[in-house]
């Protein structure tokens, strides 16, 4: 099993305990001989256990590094005399833990294991899977390996991190590299959904459960059955609905809208927000003991302010993007397009950069980048941003207040064919593939916004 740990040398009462331990952190483990490691099924982490009785020798150690040395281990010693602490060092164990056995110590260990494991090839099938998150610095190679470890187990899993520094994105990933990959990956935006829905979207609902429930609906939760579930944005959830989502997390059980038939889902819990939960869980704001189920593993991932030198590798790749995607020849950027861009703090982080990047390479076309659009300074760009944000969400709001949000939609459907076209000019079929639609539908959703355009 991907990311358990295997047990060598252990027997007695001494195994109970570390057994408990191991449940309650959701980490599967096995007990066995040194010569039955190799093979493709093998453990992620080797906890062995040796005893100063065996002074100056550590047998089990000796005997694991002779079938399997580079595989990442443990020793946890009893009565370990300094000859074989720096004989475990010299063979290649990554720690030696001495008795009486501290749990925090230990796990702590055993998670510093995991990520070692982590190789290089590994990184970078992790770096192929989450292009919003690419780069080379220190803080962006921790979270691929805090990424890395979260896939090796099934625990809950908290992503934190400004709008924009690709909290989805990791999420997929974690889900892709997991032993559940090949069953379903769900995510709902908590915020994207009215209160009053949110129920219905999340459990499902029986038929009659209100006016227009006809037939029986399948929640998200049922839909991810044996797989991964992101629930973005958890931070904004009420705390009404906070109650309602951690009896499911309690027991995997739940009941759809409308039915007192309570239903069971194995899914795998990832959470991501942007706000500062701690602080909502002292404020009153957030359920302490729902925070505690949804951080068995927090992940934090840093803004692309803090990582500058990241900006370089997200330009390469979204440059790459951009050609694949519109079909434009765009060669690179200019040192002066580099330099403002390292220099510009991206309030919106790597969702913003990507979007100025496709609004540059729109505007050259073939060739070099010679400039952004940042036009009003980092401050104003950042503040038209937010503010842009805020007039849109209360824009949809009142669409919901009142009716309206059929002739919403379709008023920005209008809007963004219209640019299309134009920055296209009017070739239909690129503005086709760019929304991922059949000519024919094109054609007609342009007829029914009065746009039609003679030629492609």
């Amino acid at each position: 099993m991907t990311g358990n740990v295997m047990l060598i040398g252990w027997h007695g009462c001494e195994c109970r305990k570390l057994e408990r331990w191991l449940r309650d952190q959701g980490i599967a483990f096995e007990y066995v001989h040194p010569d039955d490691v190799a093979g493709p099924e093998r453990a992620a982490v080797a906890l062995v256990r040796e005893s100063g009785a065996d002074a100056p020798r550590l047998p089990w150690l000796e005997a694991l590094m002779k079938s399997s040395g580079d595989l990442p281990t443990l020793v946890v010693g009893e009565g370990l005399v300094p000859e074989q602490v720096i004989l475990a060092t010299r063979l290649g164990a990554l720690d030696v833990l001495t008795d009486p056995l501290c749990r925090e110590q230990l796990m702590k260990a055993i998670d510093e294991a995991h990520v070692s494991c982590l190789n290089s090839t590994e990184a970078d099938v992790l770096r192929e899977d989450c292009p919003a998150i690419l780069g080379t610095s220190s803080q962006i190679l921790s979270v691929y390996k805090q990424l890395g470890v979260a896939a090796s187990n099934d625990l809950n899993v908290l992503l934190t991190g400004e709008t924009g520094v690709g909290k989805e994105v990791s999420a997929y990933c974690i889900h892709r590299h997991s032993p559940r990959a090949k069953q379903p990956y769900v995510a709902i935006n908590c915020t994207a959904i009215p209160e009053g829905l949110l129920e219905a979207e999340l459990f499902g609902y029986a038929r009659g459960a209100y006016t227009n429930a006809v037939t029986d609906g399948v929640g998200r939760i049922e839909s991810a059955h044996g797989g991964t579930l992101l629930l973005d944005e958890i931070g904004d959830m009420s705390l009404t609905f906070q109650a309602k989502l951690l009896r499911f997390m309690e027991d995997r059980q739940f009941n759809r809208l409308g039915d007192s038939e309570p239903r069971a889902a194995d899914v795998r819990i990832i959470a991501a927000t942007n706000r500062d939960l701690e602080e909502d869980v002292e404020a009153g704001r957030f359920r302490r003991d729902l925070y505690y189920r949804l951080t068995q593993l927090p992940i934090s991932i840093p803004p692309l302010r803090e990582r500058p030198d990241d900006v370089r590798a997200l330009l390469r790749a979204f440059v790459s993007d951009v050609n694949l995607n519109l079909g434009l020849r765009i060669t690179g950027f200019s040192d002066q397009a580099e330099a403002t861009a390292v220099a510009y703090h991206w309030p919106g982080n790597v969702r913003e950069l990507k979007n100025v990047v496709y609004q540059a390479a729109v505007r050259a076309r073939v060739g070099c980048i010679d400039d952004f659009p940042l036009s009003g300074g980092a401050n104003t760009q950042g503040a038209a941003d937010s503010h842009t944000e805020t007039a849109l969400t209360a824009l949809i709001q009142r669409a919901i207040a009142g009716g309206q949000v059929r002739e919403l939609l379709e008023e920005v459907e209008g809007l963004t064919l219209r640019s299309l076209l134009e920055a296209f000019a009017g070739n239909r079929s690129r503005v086709a593939e760019e929304l991922g639609m059949s000519r024919n539908t094109l054609r007609a959703r342009l007829r029914l916004h009065g746009l039609q355009v003679e030629g492609q």
